[in-house]
């Protein structure tokens, strides 16, 4: 009988010994995709911080004053009516 109770005792000890294993691993993965996710989150801000100040500048240099002026400095000048025609499609 005492025997039995060893055996009931050192499976369970080893049972325990392996569920805390199995803790310790799942926490350290818990960590790991943890730190991953925080990384890209940090790199995910930059890029889109960058994006933003690339749109910004973007909306700045197309605005069309701008346009204006620099066509008028390499001495561009706006079409003249006469030069497009309408045309009527008919089907």
């Amino acid at each position: 009988m005492r025997s039995h109770g060893r055996k009931f005792l050192l499976i369970g000890a080893i049972g325990v010994i392996l569920f805390s294993m199995a803790q310790l691993i799942v926490r350290n993965f818990y960590i790991m995709a943890s730190i991953d996710l925080a990384t890209v989150t940090v790199k995910s801000d930059s890029l889109r911080s960058t994006r933003q100040a690339l749109l910004s500048r973007i909306a700045q240099l197309e605005t069309p004053g701008r346009l204006s002026d620099i066509g008028s400095a390499l001495g561009l000048v706006p079409l003249s009516l006469e030069s497009f025609i309408l045309l009527e499609v008919s089907e």
